[in-house]
């Protein structure tokens, strides 16, 4: 009969999450995995695999759950531009949390590694292809709508939202405070409100 394990494996990526953000993947040893999560190695080779594997985990883990909640936020209700507020204010709020921010800069490593890693690059192209789309199916809805003018290209501003957002991780791991980061939302929606009205604009030249 199969043993039950005695720890939550969910709770383990969170923590793996926060080991490899701090040290990053090659800073992060077997013994710091050990002790960070509090399961013997043998557990953690039976239900992750190599350090790569766990690594591989945490890293779909996080950004599965990232992208859940960011379609929770587009398909929510509110204006195009509330969502992108609110959307860009929460990930700030991650990186100014000092614990929390750790579990953010694991996509840093991510980056880092992907170069060395086809199946790692894949992953993580199609996750920034899915954000996209997020985005973009909420811009698509404004226009219907009548929020955003036809005139405005949503897939570039879908791409630059998720550009923006990719950025304000570096930024803070880069040391950006958090009155420079929220400088940096401010940015971005004037930019995002610009375009919109100009759309309006072109789509209603009365």
């Amino acid at each position: 009969m199969a043993r039950t394990k005695a720890f939550d494996t969910n709770e383990i990526l969170h923590k793996a999450m926060n080991i490899f953000g701090n040290r990053g993947y090659e800073g992060t040893s077997l013994p710091d995995l050990i002790a960070g999560l509090g399961i013997a190695r043998q557990s953690i080779y039976d239900t992750y695999g190599t350090k790569w594997e766990l690594f591989f985990a945490a890293v779909k883990h996080y950004m599965d759950q990232k992208n859940q909640e960011l379609k929770e936020y587009c398909d929510g209700p509110g204006t195009a531009a509330s969502k992108v507020e609110q959307a860009f204010t929460t990930i700030i709020k991650v990186l100014i949390d000092p614990e929390l921010r750790l579990q953010c800069f694991i996509i840093s490593s991510a980056i880092e590694q992907a170069p060395h890693n086809e199946e790692l690059a894949a992953y993580l192209q199609a996750n920034t292809e899915l954000s996209e789309q997020i985005f973009y199916t909420m811009l698509e809805r404004a226009v219907e709508e009548g929020e955003i003018g036809h005139e405005v290209n949503i897939r570039d501003l879908a791409r630059f939202l998720v550009h923006e957002r990719i950025a304000l991780i570096t930024s803070a791991k880069l040391g950006m405070d958090e009155s420079r980061l929220f400088g940096i939302l401010q940015m971005v929606m004037a930019i995002f409100l610009t375009m919109q009205g100009q759309g309006s604009k072109a789509a209603d030249p009365s």
